[in-house]
């Protein structure tokens, strides 16, 4: 048996000594701004790695975590009403409502802090971490966990409210993509490449929809994930994933609109009647909503490990490896804004707030930045 696990620690070794290096980041051409950005407010959470944190706001306040345990909370204007350090790691990001603010811990623990001013209102252990931040509504909770269970728990006192273990058969990385609340139903895209919709009050299963497929030879080939939420916009979802497919289906009643080949571990975004992906290498492209036909094509950004993209005012927004938040032009993939919110890596999705977007870097810098009209 030793021997055995010596000869495949070799092979693994092996594999990776032969593995191709990394291309370079692409260059940053100058471009013809018109649209100009702002960092309007910004603040430390504090150094070290923090794993692609999220920041969350209920457009009155923004509650914010470090991996190292403080956790935050801010006015619109990112002055700081309360901190507290909870003595745990923190991973994933954070979620608020009217009452509270809650982070999910390394030990898997969800803490539930008090909105006034931060006092500890419940700790509830959950039955397996989770890396993706938490959804909450005024009376609910969602956790998604990374082995495939689904828990909606009470907004006040943590108690389960209902709860979905499922079977997964794809090959992914668990935990992997965000969840989308939109208009009462809970959308999740688990990493078999399954995207399921929740009545959220119930757990109800409204509908559900494969859309990708595992395939090729290795297990690095196979794997089906995504860092992209689903992205829901006038009775639309729309998916990506690494490997697999972008998808386009009612979010009524999980009709496939149309799907496409394509590796877009970030994520696709729904907007400006196009469902816009950033690919794994970089690469930004646009689809018709309607039929699915290539709008454009941008591979200025190419590996420049880009997050997933959002909506800043009338432009499609990213983060790059070096903090730089490109905005692309939706009509035709143009670069025309561009502004250097910090020197680390922007990992997660930007947050959109009115008249602006929140960034968190992975050295732990929060900024509010804005478009200046």
């Amino acid at each position: 048996m030793r021997r055995l696990l010596i000869v495949v620690a070799m092979v693994l070794l092996a594999g990776c000594s032969s593995a191709p290096e990394k291309p370079d980041p692409t260059p940053l051409e100058r471009i013809t701004e018109t649209v100009e950005l702002d960092v309007v407010e910004s603040t430390s959470l504090g150094g070290g790695d923090q794993t692609g944190l999220s920041p969350a706001s209920d457009g009155e306040v923004i509650a914010a975590a470090s991996a190292g345990g403080d956790v935050y909370l801010f006015d619109m204007n990112l002055e700081e009403q309360w901190s507290v350090e909870i003595e745990q790691t923190i991973v994933g990001g954070v979620a608020v409502n009217q009452d509270a603010v809650y982070v999910v811990t390394s030990d898997a623990n969800l803490v539930a802090l008090s909105r006034a001013n931060g006092e500890l209102l419940f700790e509830v252990a959950l039955p397996s971490n989770s890396t993706v931040p938490p959804v909450t509504t005024d009376s609910q909770i969602f956790i998604k966990t990374q082995i495939g269970q689904l828990l909606a728990l009470n907004a006040a006192t943590g108690e389960t409210i209902w709860f979905e273990e499922v079977r997964e058969t794809g090959v992914g990385i668990r935990g992997g993509a965000p969840m989308t609340l939109e208009s009462d139903v809970l959308y999740v895209l688990w990493e078999s490449g399954r995207i399921v919709a929740y009545q959220a009050e119930s757990g109800r299963i409204l509908w559900e929809r494969q859309v990708a497929v595992s395939r090729g030879r290795s297990p690095l080939e196979r794997i089906v994930d995504s860092k992209g939420a689903p992205s829901v916009r006038n009775n639309l979802v729309a998916t990506a994933t690494r490997n697999a497919q972008v998808s386009l289906l009612d979010a009524r009643n999980g009709q496939l609109m149309w799907s496409l080949d394509a590796d877009a571990y970030p994520g696709a975004l729904l907007a400006f009647n196009a469902v816009t992906i950033v690919e794994t290498d970089g690469t930004i492209s646009a689809y018709s909503a309607q039929s699915g036909e290539s709008l454009w094509t941008n591979e200025a950004l190419k590996y420049r490990e880009l997050s997933p993209p959002v909506v800043v005012a009338d432009s499609i927004g990213v983060i790059d490896l070096e903090g730089e938040l490109h905005l692309l032009d939706p009509a035709n993939g143009s670069i025309v804004g561009r502004l250097d919110v910090g020197g680390d890596k922007g990992k997660v999705a930007p947050v959109v707030i009115e008249d602006g977007i929140l960034v968190q870097l992975m050295d732990g810098r929060l900024s509010r930045v804005e478009v200046i009209r």
